[in-house]
């Protein structure tokens, strides 16, 4: 297959290297990437672009997330049209924060709510 005037240019223009790093990122997950030391590739028309999609991605890889399973001794209620968050308290774990549920299972024989959590 030929290549059309438009992939050449784009093979032939100049190209520029982004990168960020983040000490608290690195000491939290020491070993993601698999320990490797490449920079994850991406491809943008403009080094603006490839700046702003950098910071999107520290801040996803940067929040430490945790998931709770909490069983609760009632039927929890749902209210539709909305995201249901809780307060979950562990203090074995040190968490006292908001969090999103992402599975609700309900016994209604047994009168009981078992829920995850993620936050």
């Amino acid at each position: 297959m030929a290549a059309i005037a438009s992939d050449i240019a784009a093979a032939l223009r100049a190209r520029s290297i982004v990168s960020v790093e983040d000490a608290t990122i690195k000491a939290r997950f020491p070993s993601a990437r698999d320990n490797s030391k490449d920079a994850a590739e991406g491809f943008f028309d403009s080094p603006a672009d490839a700046q702003a999609a950098l910071v999107q991605r520290a801040s996803l890889l940067g929040a430490v997330r945790r998931r709770f399973e909490v069983v609760a001794g009632a039927v929890i209620e749902i209210t539709g049209g909305i995201v249901p968050t809780h307060r979950v308290i562990d203090t074995e774990q040190g968490l006292d924060a908001p969090m999103i549920a992402a599975r609700v299972e309900i016994d209604m024989e047994q009168d009981e709510s078992k829920v995850e959590y993620f936050g």
